[in-house]
């Protein structure tokens, strides 16, 4: 069994922030800053810790399935092509029992992975196909969201042998 804890070093998380300020950047001068996160309140600094957070989500999946990262591209094709392999969807959460959200953009033929914690450590907690988080029962009353809980996820193990096992690579 692969582990679904993943450490980084000082250096990888310094990637990452570089990283995740070239995407905030993008986003600003693109206007479309605000709505693509839950809480426009942030300062700019916290706006690119979160993209940077959830960088180093996305390459925790990668590292966990054993894929090549890609740092020089991550930003490229942003929200155009899967985060992860040929279709997995990475959501990141700072809070460890927080849900994945899937929202109206995303793609119904990815695969939705959940990865909680903080720099430097992150948990891969399980997965979910979009087009099956985008059911009523998840459905935000509040928002146009879908709100996932993490016993409703199958156990990240099980993608690699499971008939989705296509989205890894």
């Amino acid at each position: 069994m692969l582990n679904n804890i993943i450490k980084f070093e000082n250096t990888e998380l310094a990637i990452c922030t570089v990283k995740g300020l070239q995407r905030h950047m993008r986003k600003v001068e693109g206007g479309h800053n605000s709505g693509q996160r839950m809480n426009v309140n942030l300062s700019f600094q916290e706006m690119v810790a979160e993209e940077a957070e959830s960088i180093a989500a996305e390459w925790a999946v990668d590292r966990y399935f054993g894929l090549e990262f890609d740092i020089e591209t991550i930003n490229e094709h942003y929200k155009q092509k899967a985060d992860v392999g040929n279709g997995l969807e990475v959501k990141w959460t700072k809070y460890q029992d927080g849900h994945m959200i899937i929202h109206e953009w995303d793609r119904n033929s990815d695969i939705a992975v959940l990865v909680t914690g903080r720099s430097p450590v992150f948990v891969i907690k399980g997965w979910m196909p979009v087009s099956i988080a985008k059911r009523p029962r998840y459905r935000s009353s509040t928002q146009p969201k879908w709100w996932v809980n993490q016993p409703d996820l199958q156990p990240i193990e099980t993608l690699k042998w499971s008939s989705y096992a296509s989205a890894i690579n």
